[in-house]
């Protein structure tokens, strides 16, 4: 992980590569299927979608194997993320619908905002901004309940936006502020200076 965040993107591979090779000599498939996640997200910052794609669908079959269904869904999700990337829209709705049925079924409710958020940015991409509103407005309350400041703040930059772009610009800039806030306490200076930009940006335009 050290690596990745460094750039050091083929040590990094090396490293994930001989991880395998233990949890394959211990028996350990689910730790195996987690770092073939862990790799295919590698390559997927590398362009190489096709290796990526392999390696979560071989990581899908061990977590259906061992009955994970919250780790398939979560999975899913990286797999829905790429299809977008490929501009396969509808299998990524696909993939998203599949796991709000889990997490519906887990009754986790994180997760469930999480794929809301995945969905409405996928609404957004293709112009629907009053579906995205909806979706993001959900995801955010659900992520105020329970406490998830990370999920407030990721969200509620979306959220916020959205809202100042569509008639609510005081409403939106309160849940902008918060998000910089929360960013603040999490100690992530390079989201407070973004979202400020955001702010600066909106206030200008009057």
């Amino acid at each position: 992980g050290i690596k990745v965040s460094k750039g050091e993107i083929d040590e990094a591979l090396k490293l994930h590569d001989e991880r395998i090779i233990v949890f394959d000599e211990l028996g350990d498939r689910r730790e195996k299927a987690v770092t073939m996640g862990d790799i295919a997200r590698i390559k997927v910052s590398k362009g190489e979608i096709d290796e990526a794609l392999k390696l979560h669908d071989e990581e899908i079959k061990v977590y259906e194997e061992l009955g994970d269904r919250r780790s398939k869904a979560v999975t899913m999700g990286d797999i829905a993320r790429i299809k977008v990337s490929k501009g396969e829209i509808d299998e990524a709705l696909k993939l998203h619908d599949e796991r709000i049925i889990v997490y519906e079924e887990l009754d986790d409710a994180v997760g469930m905002a999480n794929t809301f958020w995945s969905i409405a940015k996928i609404k957004l991409q293709k112009g629907d901004a009053q579906k995205a509103f909806e979706l993001l407005s959900e995801s955010y309350e659900i992520l105020l309940k329970t406490g998830r400041l990370d999920g407030v703040c990721m969200v509620g930059l979306d959220l916020g936006q959205l809202m100042c772009h569509g008639g609510m610009k005081e409403e939106g800039l309160v849940i902008l502020n918060r998000s910089k806030d929360g960013f603040q306490k999490m100690g992530q200076p390079q989201y407070v200076e973004h979202v400020q930009v955001v702010i600066d940006g909106i206030v200008k335009e009057g």
